[in-house]
C-alpha cells in the first residue's frame, strides 16, 4: 500500500511538472513565426509598398500596403500562426490586380516586427493598422477583414471595436479554449490558457456579414470548429465548406471564387 501511495504521488508530481511546463511555453506552441523577412520585391509584388508603424505599446510594425482602384474597398489581410506578412502572395497578386487595397496585418514577434506575439499585442498592433487606414481617409465601409486560421482569430477580435464592411474567415477555429481542449485534453490546460481568442464572443452580436470557408480535409484546424462558430454568430452569417480542401489550399480550390464574388458586392 505505501509503495502504491509513493507510485501515485509520483505521478502526480510529473503530471504537474508537465503542466506547468506546457503553461509556461504554451506560446510556444501557438505562433511560430518564420526566421526571415522578405520584401514585396523579394516575391515580385513590386505594386506593394513597405509601410512602417509603431503601435501604442511600442511595437515596431512593418505593414505590406497596395493603394485601391478609385471605389474599391480595401482588404486587411490577417496571416495565419506559421506565416507571416510575405506569405500569402497568391492572394496579395489576385486581389491587388483585381484593384482592391491590400493592407498586410504585421503581428509583433514576427518578421519584419519587433516585440513579442501574444493576443493582447496583436490586436493592439492590429488597431494601430486599422487606424492607419483611416488617417489615409480610408473609410470604416470601405474596409473588410480577410483572416486565415489563427488570422481570422484576431481579426474577430479586432471586429469588437472596429467592426468591417465583411469579415472572411477562412479555416477559423470557434475559440482557442477549444482547440487546446481538442489537442491537449490531459492537461486541462483551457483553465490557464493565456490567449484565448474567444472568436464565438466577439462575432456574438454583430452586425456586419461573416463570410467562413473551411475544407474538409483540414488536419490542423477541424471543419467541425467552423460548423460551431457559423452557429456562434448571431448576425448575418454564410459557411462553404470545400470538399477536399486542407487547411492552406481554399484560395485554389475555389475559395478565391467564393470570396472574390462576396468582395465584388461590396465593391
Amino acid at each position: 500500500m505505501k509503495v502504491l501511495g509513493i507510485i501515485c504521488l509520483g505521478l502526480i508530481a510529473l503530471y504537474l511538472l508537465g503542466g506547468a511546463v506546457l503553461f509556461g511555453l504554451q506560446r510556444n506552441f501557438l505562433y511560430f513565426p518564420p526566421k526571415i523577412y522578405l520584401s514585396p520585391q523579394a516575391v515580385n509584388l513590386e505594386s506593394f509598398s513597405e509601410i512602417a508603424l509603431s503601435a501604442s505599446d511600442g511595437a515596431e510594425l512593418k505593414m505590406w500596403w497596395h493603394e485601391p482602384q478609385e471605389g474599391k474597398p480595401v482588404i486587411m489581410f490577417f496571416h495565419g500562426n506559421a506565416s507571416a506578412v510575405f506569405s500569402n502572395i497568391d492572394i496579395y497578386r489576385d486581389l491587388s490586380q483585381a484593384g482592391f487595397g491590400v493592407l498586410g496585418v504585421s503581428y509583433p514577434g514576427y518578421p519584419g516586427a519587433s516585440g513579442t506575439p501574444k493576443q493582447d499585442k496583436i490586436v493592439n498592433a492590429a488597431h494601430a493598422q486599422y487606424d492607419w487606414l483611416l488617417a489615409r481617409n480610408i473609410r470604416p465601409e470601405q474596409i473588410i477583414f480577410f483572416g486565415t486560421s489563427l488570422g481570422a482569430g484576431v481579426a474577430a477580435q479586432l471586429s469588437r471595436t472596429r467592426p468591417p464592411a465583411l469579415l472572411i474567415m477562412d479555416a477559423p477555429f470557434n475559440s482557442m479554449l477549444d482547440m487546446v481542449r481538442l489537442r491537449m485534453p490531459l492537461y486541462g490546460l483551457s483553465v490557464w490558457l493565456k490567449d484565448e481568442y474567444r472568436s464565438d464572443l466577439a462575432l456574438k452580436n454583430t452586425v456586419f456579414p461573416v463570410l467562413i470557408l473551411h475544407g474538409t480535409r483540414d488536419a490542423v484546424i477541424p471543419d467541425e470548429q467552423s460548423a460551431k462558430l457559423e452557429k456562434s454568430v448571431n448576425g448575418p452569417v454564410r459557411r462553404f465548406t470545400i470538399e477536399g480542401g486542407q487547411h492552406t489550399n481554399l484560395w485554389a480550390l475555389g475559395g478565391r471564387e467564393i470570396i472574390f464574388e462576396a468582395l465584388e458586392n461590396h465593391s
